[in-house]
């Protein structure tokens, strides 16, 4: 009776290791989606790919002391940071990001813009706030990177 009480006992420790363990793996890594937009004075090009931006999106650039007045999202990618682990994205064949997520120093975003970093740098990121990068391109225009946490 005793060994048949130790295995169950031994059962359920092993099931509730499991499901800790499941929770803290869960725990330990956040979704964001990845968004490249571009900034111009011009209207959009009727030969280009671009969106508009959601509502939301466009009232936080609308706030921002930029002095764009059209912004249209390039690409968007979902994308999985582990705690630890690096990610690196591709958002365009010159916009790459790579991100790591660790428990003391917070988050390490390197963006890459024609194969060079231009941005390096380490962030404290409430997962509710969004992260937005940003540089000059060509023709008076702009390039920004939004991290946003889902």
């Amino acid at each position: 009776m005793q060994s048949a009480l130790r295995a169950i006992a031994v059962f359920v420790l092993a099931l509730v290791a499991a499901h800790v363990s499941v929770a803290d793996n869960k725990a330990s890594e956040q979704k964001y989606t990845a968004i490249l937009i571009w900034g111009t004075d011009e209207e959009k090009p009727a030969d280009k790919d671009l969106k508009d931006l959601d509502e939301a999106l466009l009232e936080k650039f609308r706030k921002l002391p930029v002095k764009w007045k059209n912004f249209y999202e390039v690409t968007r990618k979902d994308l999985v940071v582990k705690t630890g682990a690096e990610q690196k994205i591709t958002l365009s064949d010159k916009c790459e990001l790579k991100i790591l997520q660790t428990e003391k120093e917070g988050m390490a975003v390197e963006l890459i813009g024609d194969k060079k970093t231009v941005y390096k740098g380490t962030r404290s990121m409430p997962t509710k706030e969004m992260l937005i990068f940003g540089g000059d391109d060509k023709n008076a225009t702009a390039w920004f990177v939004v991290l946003k946490p889902e």
